[in-house]
């Protein structure tokens, strides 16, 4: 029989054997075995287009907005954001220009990291966060978020802006993601947890993300979502920023 002495080191070298196994993994390892918990059935080549709706609330202002976006493979996003007793605001990528439009700073064209990010998620193919979109992957250590084990790998992408995204130890998907989100009054620290995953055309996609910037919490979650073809006029730039393209 064993004693409880002999107990506690069995556990305790097996709790030793189990750390080195996760300290082991390398970014690769989790990479693919996140893309396959994204997409299990090998959905999103042949998805060509994706559209959503969902709610933005945020609370300390008492404020609850909506927003609207438009996906077309391989590289077009627009995005709409209605805000009460603002209006529109309007923002994307088409396949050439980062733009943005709203009532506050009218039309622009957006430059550096904060038209890198556009551009970053406006590819088809970053959800699946393959190697080709980086310039390297390196781990960043261990955490928990919301009581769940992650990895962190900061990825350096290929525009030159860094993210670093933890993924589940358990379910393999992306549960937060540390970055800096630009913005005309410079680069801010953004927080976002990332949960309520749900299948939306065979591709595993948050319902919910919950954004900490300078304090203030931005809460979005989805209302609708399908994949299908996208008529492009819905993803290209509007004419007021269109007027601002050099001839």
């Amino acid at each position: 029989m064993l004693s409880r002495r002999s107990v506690r080191l069995s556990l305790l070298a097996l709790s030793l054997v189990a750390g080195r196994a996760v300290a082991a993994q390398t970014p690769e390892e989790l990479l693919a075995k996140y893309a396959k918990a994204v997409d299990p059935e090998g959905k999103i080549a042949s998805i060509q287009g994706m559209k959503s709706t969902m709610t933005m609330e945020m609370a300390a202002m008492g404020m609850t907005a909506t927003i609207s976006s438009v996906q077309r493979r391989p590289n077009q996003v627009a995005v709409t954001i209605s805000l009460p007793g603002i209006g529109e605001m309007r923002s994307g990528y088409d396949g050439t220009i980062a733009w943005s439009s709203d009532p506050m700073q009218g039309a622009r064209i957006m430059t550096g990291m904060e038209a890198a990010t556009v551009a970053d998620g406006a590819d088809m193919n970053a959800m699946l966060r393959p190697a080709s979109l980086f310039s390297a992957s390196e781990m960043a250590g261990e955490a928990e978020v919301d009581g769940e084990k992650c990895l962190r790998v900061k990825h350096t992408w290929k525009s030159g802006r860094t993210t670093t995204d933890c993924y589940s130890t358990k379910s393999g998907l992306i549960i937060e993601t540390l970055a800096k989100q630009s913005s005309p009054q410079g680069e801010l620290d953004a927080v976002s947890k990332i949960g309520d995953y749900r299948s939306v055309g065979g591709i595993m996609m948050p319902h919910k993300i919950t954004v900490q910037v300078m304090g203030m919490e931005q809460v979005m979650k989805i209302v609708s979502a399908e994949v299908g073809d996208i008529d492009p006029a819905l993803v290209a730039a509007p004419a007021d920023v269109k007027a601002l393209k050099k001839p």
